[in-house]
């Protein structure tokens, strides 16, 4: 196996780490006297007092020294509290153990792309995505490097197989292997789909195989829409973390606002994060992730996957409206799959219709709004599909949406000839 320093872009072998922000664990210790940061007095702060009620009735206060961290400059990794509600997070959710050096938490998830992309890729190098791919992760990559070889995806998720060859292919002709696959393993934005154990398995399997990282950016794995068990993270399957960066986010499951994510894995990989954060933005918002804290000291991992699950009702009954309307209104030839987790349908139109052309010519009249396939495209320009999703309107607008999708697709085909 490679080392990490083999792996890193040449741009991230010269981050440094802040030699004021190394300081700070010796904050922390009784009866320090710190005349080192140089941070505002807490005395001069704007807040004196925040009250947040959360929708399940209950309360929090912050005020005092909890008002002054909250206002106050924090760790780059993680507000410590935080910290350790994360990891008695994950171990709720995905069994997973982490620890301080396994996780930083972000501005959002992602952040957690654009990190990567900064720290492992240059120029010359290349990564593997399924298509359609969600744009954010098109953007961070291509800001540093141009090469993204895609394969595909069906209802199972990523195609293994087809990654599997087009691995074998470069191993074959002597390249260098991807410095990562990237991949959304449940409800996969756009496609919807979820990515199958047997899958996740093979896809652990080939990283170890042809030495590669796996970037698991997993922001809708919470949002289950059947009631089957929830499958094994990435992450949980690898065990002892070596190979698995996971990027989580508490935007769909929380407060989208607030900005927080968290990335966890190995802990030589997670300074690599710390050392950018240092340079970049010094660290999360601390107000934000004291909400967050306090949000998890009164609930607990027990009372926040309560929520969740009470979300995932709303989810639910609005793809199952999604689905029952396409059902009813949609041609014959427009394939779709069912989603079990997440937010999306991707709706593949019959061969020689426009998606662009389709919003540009017929979105504004008959008042309905999905996004073309080409925002997600890669390499084939996806120009015959669409994706629709169903988190923001009831289940009488859904029904009246897909209506509304079906004269649309009409008047496509009429300009198409049939």
């Amino acid at each position: 196996m490679r080392s990490l320093r083999e792996r890193l872009a040449a741009r991230a072998g010269r981050l440094q780490p802040s030699p004021i922000r190394e300081l700070m664990p010796y904050l922390s210790l009784p009866g320090m006297i710190s005349l080192g940061g140089g941070y505002p007095n807490p005395s001069t702060f704007a807040f004196d007092k925040v009250e947040v009620t959360f929708r399940s009735g209950r309360s929090v206060t912050l005020t005092g020294d909890r008002m002054a961290r909250a206002s106050q400059y924090g760790p780059t990794a993680a507000h410590p509290a935080l910290a350790k509600a994360i990891a008695q997070w994950q171990r709720f959710k995905d069994g997973v153990n982490l620890d301080d050096t396994g996780l930083v938490v972000l501005n959002g998830s992602q952040e957690g792309l654009f990190i990567a992309a900064y720290l492992f890729l240059d120029e010359r190098d290349w990564i593997v995505a399924a298509e359609p791919l969600y744009p954010g992760t098109l953007s961070a990559v291509r800001a540093f490097c141009p090469t993204i070889r895609t394969v595909g995806l069906d209802g199972d998720g990523l195609c293994t197989d087809e990654l599997a060859d087009v691995l074998e292919s470069a191993a074959a002709r002597g390249e260098p292997m991807p410095k990562f696959v990237y991949d959304v393993p449940s409800g996969h934005n756009p496609a919807g789909v979820t990515l199958s154990l047997e899958r996740r398995r093979h896809l652990l399997d080939l990283a170890r195989r042809y030495d590669f990282y796996i970037l698991e950016d997993d922001p809708y794995q919470l949002l289950a829409l059947d009631s089957e068990a929830r499958l094994p993270t990435l992450q949980a399957l690898e065990g002892t973390p070596e190979r698995v960066i996971r990027l989580d986010s508490f935007s769909k499951v929380f407060a989208p606002g607030l900005r927080l994510g968290y990335a966890s894995g190995p802990a030589a990989i997670m300074r690599q994060f710390v050392l950018f954060k240092q340079c970049a933005n010094l660290h999360t918002s601390m107000t934000a992730q004291e909400m967050l804290v306090s949000f998890l000291e009164v609930h607990g991992p027990e009372g926040f996957m309560e929520l969740i699950e009470a979300n995932c009702r709303c989810y639910r009954e609005n793809r199952d409206a999604m689905i029952g309307a396409a059902r009813e209104y949609l041609p014959p030839d427009v394939a779709y799959n069912v989603p079990r987790h997440g937010m999306f349908v991707w709706f593949s139109l019959p061969r020689g219709f426009d998606a662009d052309r389709m919003i540009k010519s017929d979105a504004e009249e008959l008042c309905v709004l999905l996004v073309p396939g080409s925002a997600f495209a890669v390499v084939r320009p996806m120009r015959d599909c669409m994706r629709a999703s169903f988190s923001m309107v009831s289940p009488p607008e859904i029904t009246e949406g897909m209506r509304r999708f079906a004269a649309m697709i009409q008047r496509e085909r009429d300009r198409c000839g049939g």
